[in-house]
């Protein structure tokens, strides 16, 4: 509910924005898929989370007919220096709007009439298990190509997976995607927009699940007795 009335502020601050006004992003041409470009433009408008979260979004169809914006492959990158940047993000799983007052959730992309502009969150994840964390004060902006059709295939199809084995519940499927995508990047790296100079090595399976147990860790005795291993 929280999110849900911080999104809807967003909507509103956004319809009050004059066309190149100094405070909006500039809008930029949403990635092709597969090699098919859209009349779409995107701008970011604000980060949700950490190591993931929600990645709020304004998407225009340029066009004279509907366009469906599908997320699959959209990665965002921190601004400034590489070398010292956190985590970039890369979308999976469902995109989330507002609609008569409540949220709706859609897997296989959004339907947006021509001439208009939706606002979104898309469900973003770490793709860079061995950086530090962004925060909601993190600037990001997006890549201009998708992440590599393989990559992007092996990421979208294991997160609605485990949203399926989940009953759906985005939430509590959210540690599973998030170790799904750090296992299925570091098992072949390629470099990306925002790359450092010497990325460090990607770390094992392991090593991956260590750091999520790490983050996950209770506080004291009691809570461990109950805690259930990353997935």
């Amino acid at each position: 509910m929280q999110f849900l009335t911080r999104l809807a502020l967003l909507t509103m601050a956004l319809s009050l924005w004059l066309p190149g006004s100094a405070r909006a992003q500039t809008l930029k041409q949403v990635p092709s898929l597969d090699g098919k470009a859209q009349p779409l433009t995107m701008r970011v408008v604000a980060y949700d989370g950490s190591t993931n979260g929600r990645m709020v979004v304004e998407v225009v169809n340029n066009g004279k007919q509907a366009e469906t914006f599908i997320a699959d492959g959209i990665y965002f990158v921190p601004g400034g220096n590489p070398e010292v940047a956190p985590q970039r993000l890369g979308a999976a799983g469902p995109i989330i709007m507002v609609e008569d007052g409540a949220e709706k959730t859609y897997l296989e992309g959004i339907q947006i009439p021509p001439g208009s502009r939706q606002t979104v969150s898309l469900e973003v994840f770490c793709i860079d298990s061995h950086r530090s964390s962004p925060s909601s004060e993190t600037k990001f902006g997006f890549a201009a190509k998708r992440l590599p059709r393989e990559l992007r295939q092996q990421i979208t199809h294991g997160a609605k997976r485990i949203i399926h084995e989940n009953q759906g519940d985005v939430a509590k499927a959210k540690p599973a995607i998030q170790s799904h995508m750090w296992e299925t990047r570091d098992a072949d790296w390629i470099k990306l927009d925002g790359e450092r100079k010497q990325e460090k090595a990607p770390g094992t399976r392991h090593q991956q699940m260590q750091r999520q147990q790490l983050r996950n860790a209770p506080r004291n005795h009691e809570e461990q007795q109950f805690a259930q291993p990353p997935q």
